[in-house]
């Protein structure tokens, strides 16, 4: 979602909460073009003196999912902070949506990276080997087969930004039933279905049968078990991740936090205010009050690949402590006051770090 969101709707809707406390920033370092791939973006990692064992071959890999608002240009100076964000927190597999365009190519040279993009909305972007996958789906679902370590297996990556409209949220809460969000949902469940057929065809075509997928971005609805949980939210079923669930496939910030009361993991959006006060344009119909609903509508799913751990990283004006959050550090100011914010989005950053199996 987006800054003045009622104004803003009507172009296109963007979609939406590790560590107990606040992280501080780490320092930035500028990026050594001289350092390995997977060193490339921060070094952290000690090089062994002499006389030591060298250091083992790295078995994990990073990836990351993050919708950048409108290509960034609703903060000031929004894409050198998008470079400075993933400068701090490097990933191997950066998957974005809202790309307007011009993100993930401005992005991609600065952090040494190759990327894949066809349509003007979502991307993927890696420092390891990387294929564009021309599929069916764009624009909302940008494929890619990704080698993410020098010598490890490939994966097929999804970055996805499911249907906008009708967000089916807001109804729901305002006393509809599963049959309403039923058909609000159906454009996402549709879009989801058809990433699946495409996810089939790929790993035919490629003759890997057990190829690991991840597929990542901004859903545009919550998740059937962290409805289950709250006491503030109805009994709804939502038939898009529970479709990726059903395929086999596991919610990688979930396997780690599974409590959605300890680690309620909102995505969308830290900005938004609870009210519309300072909104120029009256609530969108089904939200009689002009509160917009904080959900976790951004996710990584993945099958045929371990889980080691998964967190949150972003802001928060309400200086937020929960399980699962890393906030980035620096200014966070509630929309219409956003353009000097240090993170430079409306949407929380997902990340998860994935093993092989053996």
């Amino acid at each position: 979602m987006h800054g003045d969101r009622s104004q803003q709707r009507s172009q296109h809707r963007t979609g939406r909460r590790g560590a107990a406390a606040a992280l501080r920033p780490a320092a930035l370092r500028l990026p050594n073009p001289h350092a390995p791939p997977r060193l490339r973006l921060l070094t952290t990692h000690p090089m062994p003196i002499i006389g030591e064992d060298p250091m083992p071959a790295e078995t994990t890999f990073t990836l990351q999912t993050w919708n950048v608002w409108y290509g960034g240009r609703e903060v000031d100076f929004g894409q050198e902070k998008q470079y400075a964000i993933a400068a701090q927190f490097p990933a191997d597999v950066l998957a974005l949506q809202e790309c307007w365009g011009s993100a993930a190519e401005n992005l991609a040279p600065k952090l040494l990276a190759d990327h894949a993009q066809r349509g003007w909305d979502t991307a993927v972007l890696s420092t390891g080997q990387l294929t564009p996958v021309d599929t069916s789906t764009l624009p909302y679902a940008q494929a890619a087969l990704v080698r993410p370590l020098p010598d490890s297996p490939r994966i097929l990556v999804w970055s996805v930004h499911l249907a906008p409209y009708p967000y089916a949220v807001y109804r729901a809460l305002q006393g509809e039933g599963q049959e309403v969000a039923d058909a609000e949902e159906a454009p996402r469940l549709q879009q989801i279905e058809e990433i699946l057929s495409e996810t089939a065809r790929i790993s035919a075509e490629v003759d890997e049968d057990d190829l690991p997928v991840v597929i990542c971005g901004d859903f545009n609805t919550p998740s059937t078990g962290d409805w289950a949980a709250r006491t503030d939210r109805p009994d709804i079923a939502w038939r898009s991740p529970d479709a990726l669930l059903a395929a086999g496939f596991t919610d990688t910030f979930r396997a780690i936090h599974p409590d959605p009361v300890a680690a309620p993991a909102d995505t969308w959006s830290p900005i938004e205010p609870l009210t519309h006060a300072g909104h120029e344009e009256k609530p969108e119909p089904g939200r009689t009050d002009g509160a917009e609903p904080r959900d976790r509508i951004d996710f990584i799913f993945s099958r045929g690949l371990d889980i080691v751990d998964s967190v949150m990283r972003g802001c928060s004006a309400e200086g937020l402590t929960e399980d699962g959050f890393v906030d980035v550090g620096g200014r966070c100011e509630l929309i219409p006051h956003q353009r000097q914010n240090r993170f430079p989005s409306d949407h929380q950053l997902v990340e998860t770090r994935f093993a092989f199996r053996s």
